[in-house]
């Protein structure tokens, strides 16, 4: 594949907040460090990415384990046990295992899914500090570099200039945003998929089900507040989800085998990700710092 071809496009900067011009002098001085950071931080996006890929496929075969013991509980009382079926309270005893199995499975596929929030945490974290600042220091005439803006006219850009060859800070920004994206639209449908999931057994008796306002684990909505996702005690549901989302969980609704079917494969499908656009990312930006990003 030609380098050039994968280059990304070159975005105009904001013309409400444009980027000023540094010195050569400064540039000189901004490039090693904005090099340094950019390596760090993309570094942390791909351990960030192959965590929160483990910790969905770990999801998915506890999701699997927990869809096939609630079934085989649900189909226990007509079930043809054969030579069994003598046994005395057997149906009973096989229908309690099968639901303290589903009980393990519920709290393994909730543990799952904190770890792909702490992932998607590490994701959105690293995808906002990738600009370099300088740092005001008073009586000091070395320059030093930080993650954080003490200069309101310093973006932390280099002025738009490439950072290694081709590619400007920005353009590396908008990489990392791309991704992120990918992963919170999953990230949505998954916990869509794990609130009616822990809901089944929730149906069978008085409580209520969850509802998408409900926190799955404490602190859950504390993490997606930290990285923008949420605000206030809540997670916003995607406008264009709303309408279909209140019609299939209304009061008392079991999904059908067909249904969790579906959860399963759209679970496993990770649907919302582009592998290959994924992938094309990290090797363009693996080329353009000349380092291996796998």
């Amino acid at each position: 594949m030609e380098y050039c071809a994968a280059t990304p496009v070159r975005r105009p900067a904001d013309p409400s907040s444009p980027s000023p011009t540094p010195s050569p002098l400064s540039l000189r001085q901004w490039r090693p460090a904005a090099q340094r950071n950019l390596r760090n931080q993309w570094s942390r996006l791909l351990a960030a990415k192959t965590q929160w890929l483990d910790a969905a496929a770990s999801g998915r075969s506890h999701a699997a384990t927990l869809v096939n013991a609630y079934l085989s509980r649900s189909y226990m009382p007509g079930m043809d046990l054969g030579v069994l079926k003598d046994m005395p309270r057997i149906r009973d005893r096989a229908s309690a295992k099968l639901a303290h199995k589903e009980v393990q499975c519920r709290e393994m596929l909730l543990s799952a899914y904190k770890e792909m929030v702490c992932a998607m945490s590490d994701l959105v974290k690293a995808s906002l500090a990738m600009r370099c600042f300088s740092k005001v220091s008073s009586g000091s005439p070395l320059v030093r570099f930080t993650d954080r803006q003490d200069d309101l006219n310093d973006l932390g850009d280099g002025g738009g200039a490439p950072v290694h060859r081709w590619v400007s800070m920005l353009e590396f920004e908008n990489l990392a945003k791309e991704l992120v994206e990918m992963f919170v639209s999953e990230l949505q449908l998954k916990r869509l998929i794990v609130l009616d999931l822990l809901s089944i057994n929730l149906k069978e008796g008085v409580d209520p089900s969850l509802e998408w306002s409900d926190e799955l684990y404490d602190g859950e909505f504390n993490e997606f507040q930290s990285i923008g996702l949420g605000s206030g005690d809540s997670f916003p549901l995607p406008e264009n989800w709303k309408a279909d989302v209140l019609q299939a969980r209304r009061p008392g609704h079991t999904p059908s085998h067909e249904v969790l079917q579906v959860y399963l494969t759209s679970w496993l499908a990770n649907v919302n990700i582009k592998t290959n656009r994924i992938d094309e990312i990290f090797e363009l930006v693996g080329e353009e710092m000349q380092i291996k990003l796998r």
